[in-house]
């Protein structure tokens, strides 16, 4: 298989490559499937997928992959076919990413190979985690990355950095999110590639959407084995703490019921009533700027209402939020999305609603953004949903050259053991070169 390059399938290709695709697409998905109604559902979602791909972008030469399954899987296949057939470089793109140059009649050839491929993604096989949580060193210091399985932009110089770190960090865990649709092939080339070396650390990953675009093979089959993980969920525990993983993505932005039991038999063992629960997971329980998580809340709202889960780490969204803790709750939610996919700034709806701008370490910009209450029609929570306010993360992403200002910076997060308190600590990578970082915020959680 040709090396993708990094390639960005932005809305200029998709357009150029699909150029009077409607009569071709009829012709061709007729001879991938004999099912009327899949061929209606191939081409309908086709259509949609181009429609999300072309609106979802707002500058052509950066990464961009709607939150649609049928999208990304189309920009999987064209960066791929584009590998493959060694389509000439048309230029250079800000951050590590090339534009191929695709012309209008590869649609021709591509089409019938495109729904074929499409229509063989079937859920890879759910893998069942041990009974016991595994031993968390008490000192332990580990690294967490969200939405970093880019290749591109602040995600190569976060992993340097990581790697660098002295003494090494014990684990290093990455919140999912490899794009666009989480291929063997893209694990290969915008994940394992970049990952960071620690000697000595274990490597973890949890499950997310986009992994599940390919039915989650990449994942299951090519990221857990080569981390040694043995399912998509796992915990660690201490004399003190107890860190667990969830898989939110196969049940998209919910848990599998297989989880909730394994979760409440560990919880349920009298000589962790006092530990201090730590959740990690790709979606978000909640948020101040986008979608709540009613499925998520809904399993785990036994664990909520009585305040077991100390705090909750979370990406999906791509931004650095940390949260309040809840009023009710009384978790500490930090959304940690910001590891290297481009996101746009969110200083004109935080200004709209007068969040307060504030200054943190090391000259960093945080927004100050008050808590809102939802009603149930909004949060789909019977009852409605209390969001605690938070400190947004702001500024420019030095990665993206002419555009940077639209943009905001990457990093990751780290969280550190020590007895029954735990430091954290959000970084940024520095541009150029070195494996650089400045601290934007530290703090006993």
């Amino acid at each position: 298989m040709a090396k993708l390059r990094n390639i960005i399938v932005n809305a200029t290709s998709v357009t150029k490559v699909l150029q009077n695709h409607e009569g071709v697409s009829q012709k061709q998905v007729q001879e991938a499937t004999s099912d009327p109604v899949e061929q209606a559902r191939l081409i309908a979602g086709l259509n949609n997928a181009l429609i999300e791909i072309v609106d979802h972008e707002e500058t052509p030469d950066v990464l961009s992959s709607p939150p649609s399954e049928l999208a990304s899987q189309l920009q999987t296949f064209l960066a791929q076919k584009a590998a493959e057939e060694n389509k000439p470089i048309a230029r250079e793109l800000p951050g590590g990413g090339v534009e191929a140059k695709f012309d209008s009649k590869d649609w021709l050839g591509w089409a019938r190979s495109f729904f074929t491929w499409v229509g063989r993604f079937d859920y890879a096989k759910w893998l069942t985690a041990p009974p016991d949580p595994q031993t968390l060193p008490e000192n332990a210091r580990i690294a967490l990355l969200a939405d970093w399985g880019t290749g591109l932009y602040g995600a190569p110089a976060s992993a340097k950095c990581i790697s660098a770190t002295k003494p090494p960090f014990t684990h290093v865990i990455h919140l999912g999110d490899v794009y666009y649709s989480g291929t063997e092939h893209e694990i290969d080339e915008r994940f394992v590639a970049f990952w960071p070396s620690v000697g000595g650390a274990i490597y973890r990953a949890c499950n997310s959407n986009h992994e599940m675009y390919s039915g989650g093979h990449g994942y299951f089959e090519k990221t857990l084995p080569l981390f040694g993980q043995q399912a998509s969920y796992f915990a660690y525990e201490n004399q003190d703490w107890i860190l667990v993983g969830l898989d939110s993505a196969y049940e998209e932005h919910s848990l599998t019921k297989q989880q909730l039991g394994w979760l409440s038999l560990i919880l349920q063992d009298p000589k962790r009533s006092k530990k201090k629960l730590v959740l990690l997971s790709h979606h978000q329980p909640y948020s101040l700027l986008d979608n709540q998580g009613p499925k998520l809340i809904s399993f785990l709202r036994l664990l909520l209402d009585s305040g077991r889960i100390y705090a909750w780490y979370w990406g999906h969204e791509h931004r650095c939020v940390i949260y309040d803790r809840h009023p009710e709750w009384k978790l500490a939610g930090r959304c940690i999305g910001h590891g290297g996919y481009p996101y746009f700034r969110d200083t004109k709806e935080l200004k709209k609603r007068k969040a307060v701008k504030k200054t943190g370490a090391n000259g960093s910009t945080w927004f100050q953004l008050q808590g809102s209450e939802l009603s149930a029609d909004q949060s789909r929570v019977p009852g409605g949903l209390r969001i605690p306010g938070g400190l947004v993360l702001d500024g420019p992403n030095p990665y993206l050259e002419d555009e940077a200002d639209k943009y905001g910076p990457h990093g990751y997060v780290t969280i550190e053991f020590e007895g029954n308190r735990l430091f954290e600590t959000f970084y940024t990578p520095v541009e150029p070169g070195p494996a650089a970082v400045k601290i934007v915020a530290r703090r006993a959680v």
